[in-house]
């Protein structure tokens, strides 16, 4: 299959769950490197953490941040999307939404290092980037509130709620799509097919965003409201890195 350009979520879909690099997706972006494929990371990552992934990743392109936020360049400018809303304003209508709901919610702001390490497993030093945000604020609750929450969202500044792996993302009325046009502008005219690939609900509208979805399975199997929402993607066969190589691999020699 002739590939345009790869859009690709980071955490549990190229990357393992822990922020660790299998050896399988690193020998495939040295296989699309060489083929000229350029690949975008489009991540609720912060700026400052795919800033720390570059070198790894062996990417030099710019990259959607904060679920589309904006968009941070290798030479480390970033810009922000409008839409974004600033994060003082969210911790404002976090707090507005625990009064409105009573849900146990509890922010990044809000929870200490060593729980954060609880909760993601990343090695401590990583904490302190993750904390580096500008237009998203992580929230704990479990997932039968998200439907009260968003009901209870305040009118100014629009805002929404997003479901990953593990947090609730409140944020300005931005998804990852958002900054897919932006991204795809660095990909020059090359032919062919644009692939994203994902494995949470906060994925959704970027693998809408793309000709060929890729869905990536956690421990429990695909997610199931990416199975619903794209019901003809690529299922990868094994989770988290290794299935986004295999996946990636299959496309590559069909």
């Amino acid at each position: 299959m002739k590939i345009r350009a790869v859009l690709t979520d980071l955490d549990g879909t190229l990357l393992e769950p822990d922020g660790r690099v299998r050896p399988e997706p690193l020998a495939v972006l040295s296989r699309l490197k060489a083929a000229g494929v350029p690949v975008f990371a489009v991540t609720s990552k912060t700026a400052p953490e795919i800033a720390d992934l570059r070198s790894i990743l062996g990417l030099t392109t710019p990259a959607g941040f904060e679920n589309g936020a904006g968009v941070t360049h290798a030479d480390g400018a970033v810009e922000l999307l409008r839409e974004a809303v600033a994060l003082p304003r969210l911790a404002e209508a976090a707090a507005v939404l625990r009064r409105a709901t009573a849900a146990p919610l509890r922010t990044l702001l809000e929870l200490s290092d060593e729980e954060v390490v609880g909760l993601t497993g990343l090695p401590p030093q990583q904490i302190t980037q993750v904390r580096k945000r500008v237009a998203t604020l992580p929230m704990v609750v479990d997932g039968e509130w998200d439907e009260m929450l968003r009901a209870a969202l305040p009118v100014e500044p629009r805002l929404l709620l997003l479901r990953g792996n593990r947090f609730l993302h409140l944020q300005g009325r931005h998804e990852k799509a958002a900054v897919v046009a932006r991204l795809l502008g660095a990909a020059g005219t090359r032919e062919g097919v644009v692939v994203a690939c994902g494995d949470a609900p906060n994925d959704v509208a970027l693998l809408a965003a793309a000709d060929v979805a890729v869905i990536v399975p956690g421990e429990r199997g695909p997610h199931p409201e990416l199975l619903a929402a794209h019901p003809g993607a690529v299922v990868a066969v094994v989770p988290h890195g290794r299935g986004w190589a295999e996946a990636l691999g299959r496309l590559l020699d069909g």
